[in-house]
Order: C-alpha cells, then sequence, then structure tokens
C-alpha cells in the first residue's frame, strides 16, 4: 500500500499535515474528508528501502535490535499511550535503518486504520510468523504489551542459542582455513621447488608425489578456472539446498551426522518447545500455535512431523501420540507433553522441557568442542604429514638415481 504526504486545514482554518497510507490518492482524500479536513495538497511518497529493494534492503535487522525494540514498544504501551504515539517514538529512537523504515510504514497503515498484526505481516522478512502471531493474540486479549514482552524474551533466547551453536563451529572453522592455507601455500611455493629436482635427476616418481605435482601445476597455471569451478559449485549448491527437495534431503543429514546429529536435533526441540510455549501462554489456539511453531524450527523433518500430527489430532488423536511414533522425539519429550495434556498444563510442561533442552545443548556444545579439538587437530597432521612423504619419498631413493 503506497504512501502519501498531504497537507490540508481543518474547520478552523488551522493548517495539518501528516502521511497516511492508502490505495490510492481518492481513497486517501475520502479518509481525511470523512475526518473534517480539506486537503490543500498530496504527494506520494517514495518507496521505503525494505520494500523497493534500495541500498538498505539487504541490510539485516539483528536478533539485538528485535528484543530492544520490543521491550521498548512493550513498555510505551504499557504506560497507556496510544500505540501510533508509540511507533513514533520507536521510530525516533531507532538505529537500524531497515527497521526505522519498516517501522514508518507499520505507524503510517495501523494510522490509516490497519491492525498493528497486519501491519507486522507485510514486513515478513523483519517480523516472523511467530511474532506476528503473538502481536495477534495480544490485540485480541487486549494484552499487547505481554505479548510483546514475550516476543522480546523468545527473541532474546533464541539470540543465545544461537550463540551457543556458534560457539561450537569456531574451532573447527579456524582449524579448516589454517589447514587450507597450509594446503594452498605448501602446494603453490613448496612443491615447485622440489619438483624443478626431481626433474634434474629424472627420477620416476611414485603415485603420492606425481599427484601432489600434478595437484601444484594445476593451481598454479589454472588457479582461475580452479576459483571459478569452486565459485560456481558453491553458487549450484546454495541453489539446490533453497530447493524443496534440497531442504529435505539437507535436514535429513543434519539429524543423522555424526557428532552433530544429536545437537541439530536438540536445537530443532528447543525452538519448536519454546516457541509453542510462547503462543499458548498468549492465548493462541494449540493447533494454530502447533502450525507457525513447526516453521521455526528450520527443520523440514519436523515441520512434516507437525503437519501429520495437525491431521492427526483433527481425526481426534492425542497431541503426544503421534509425535511418540514419529520417531523424531526423545521419550522424555512426549512423556511429558502427554502430562500436560492430562493436567491441562500444557505450556507449563513445554517451558519445562525447553528450559531442559537449553540445558542440554549448552553441554552439548562443551562436550563437542572438546571432542573437536583433538579431532581435528589429528586431520590437519594427517593431512600435512600426507605431503611432507608425498615429498620426500623419492629422496630415500635418490641415492639410486644419481648412481644410475
Amino acid at each position: 500500500m503506497p504512501n502519501y504526504q498531504y497537507w490540508a486545514r481543518d474547520r478552523s482554518g488551522r493548517s495539518v499535515s501528516g502521511a497516511l497510507a492508502a490505495p490510492d490518492e481518492q481513497t486517501l482524500r475520502e479518509q481525511l474528508r470523512r475526518k473534517e479536513l480539506f486537503v490543500t495538497r498530496v504527494a506520494a511518497q517514495k518507496q521505503s528501502s525494505v520494500q523497493s529493494g534500495g541500498l538498505f534492503s539487504k541490510r539485516k535487522v539483528s536478533l539485538n535490535d528485535m528484543v530492544v525494540m520490543s521491550r521498548q514498544l512493550a513498555t510505551l504501551v504499557r504506560a497507556g499511550l496510544p500505540l501510533v504515539q508509540c511507533l513514533d517514538a520507536l521510530v525516533g529512537q531507532t538505529q537500524n535503518r531497515t527497521l526505522k523504515a519498516a517501522l514508518t510504514e507499520i505507524r503510517n497503515e495501523v494510522l490509516a486504520g490497519a491492525t498493528f498484526s497486519d501491519a507486522l505481516g507485510r514486513h515478513p522478512r523483519i517480523f516472523s510468523e511467530l511474532y506476528q502471531a503473538l502481536a495477534h493474540a495480544g490485540e485480541m486479549a487486549g494484552a499487547l504489551d505481554e505479548t510483546l514482552h514475550t516476543a522480546a524474551e523468545q527473541l532474546d533466547k533464541e539470540q543465545q542459542l544461537r550463540e551457543k551453536v556458534k560457539s561450537a563451529f569456531v574451532y573447527p572453522i579456524a582449524v579448516m582455513v589454517t589447514a587450507a592455507g597450509v594446503v594452498v601455500f605448501m602446494l603453490t611455493v613448496v612443491v615447485p621447488v622440489f619438483a624443478k629436482v626431481y626433474d634434474q635427476f629424472n627420477a620416476q616418481l611414485p603415485g603420492p608425489t606425481l599427484l601432489l605435482v600434478f595437484l601444484s601445476h594445476v593451481i598454479r597455471s589454472y588457479w582461475y578456472i580452479v576459483l571459478a569451478s569452486l565459485f560456481g559449485f558453491v553458487k549450484a549448491f546454495r541453489w539446490w539446498a533453497r530447493t524443496d527437495n534440497g531442504k529435505r534431503v539437507l535436514d535429513r543429514v543434519k539429524l543423522k551426522m555424526p557428532l552433530l546429529g544429536s545437537l541439530n536435533r536438540k536445537v530443532a526441540i528447543s525452538r519448536l518447545t519454546r516457541t509453542l510455549s510462547a503462543m499458548l501462554q498468549a492465548g493462541v489456539p494449540i493447533l494454530s500455535g502447533l502450525q507457525t511453531s513447526a516453521r521455526v524450527t528450520g527443520n523440514t523433518v519436523f515441520t512434516d512431523v507437525v503437519a501429520d500430527t495437525l491431521q492427526k489430532v483433527n481425526q481426534g488423536a492425542r497431541l503426544s501420540a503421534p509425535l511418540e511414533q514419529s520417531g523424531q522425539f526423545p521419550s522424555m519429550v512426549t512423556h511429558m507433553i502427554a502430562a500436560g495434556e492430562e493436567s491441562g498444563n500444557m505450556d507449563e510442561m513445554l517451558k519445562q522441557i525447553c528450559i531442559f533442552y537449553d540445558r542440554d545443548i549448552e553441554y552439548a556444545v562443551e562436550r563437542l568442542t572438546r571432542m573437536l579439538e583433538p579431532l581435528l587437530t589429528i586431520v590437519l597432521g594427517v593431512i600435512v604429514g600426507f605431503i611432507l612423504m608425498a615429498l620426500y619419498m623419492p629422496i630415500f631413493n635418490m641415492s639410486k638415481v644419481v648412481h644410475r
């Protein structure tokens, strides 16, 4: 919906100006006429960078920005200020230009008569389905401040979860980058020196050394082809990973990977239970909450399981039974969900599951880090050892070559 800047006069002749979102200029004039405003001039505003794909459209809105904004908005709403005034204050305080532009548009749409949750829905890249659902539940229950506070807590916990998972990969990535740098250095600097020596003696090289010399020649002579091939492979893999089939294959692999599969499963279950617990606390129906929760897990395996569960629940089954039959949830999770169904305290049970898995993820990250450190050191040693062995194998037979 386009935004318009307008200038008008009220019944007393006082000048009034502002901005509104409307389908067209005629509709805007009718809206202002109903407010007893006489329009003198209307100008269409430039489309914001959030929707137009401008310079800042690719600038991300961090979870920390969203947490701060949500807490500020919850505080302002709780203080009894009108929502439009709260959004005005946020626009002035927000530093992230992408989020500022989105809040400006949301403020204009709310001023034009749209609901807050509908206005959020026009910016899905910034406000997730969970955020929109919580805002809608808050509007319906008259407790928008509470649901916004809940949304801020969920975003804060999601940020903590991401940081925990990222910390597990800092050391492996550093080792892999180091290993790649060592290999490239040896292939481009060290191996050519040895190759010249071997050529002078017409030495018959063993297989590993021939492979090493060949790789060195390819990288030094055709580096642009190697880089282009790597770039093309990465682009093709990323395209395939975004397809439905690619996502499903990769998500299944993520859950079955050695060492990392268990961690990925725990992260998905933590996200699912945390989201569903928050939505149930906000008064969202359990079936709607499940649909949204399944999409925020980040894994299509769990999305499919929840979709099948929803179908069976609609047919009269209990929630815990199809989850247990799927084989994707540990028995502890399904037993606690069953207990929540029996006691009618599902949101609290889900919260306890989430607390348990958050702690378990932290312990799993620590264990994974301790296991990966020696494992990657061994891998790096094997790679460097193979290169050195391949380089020095001909030297062991050099006396025979010189004698001939």
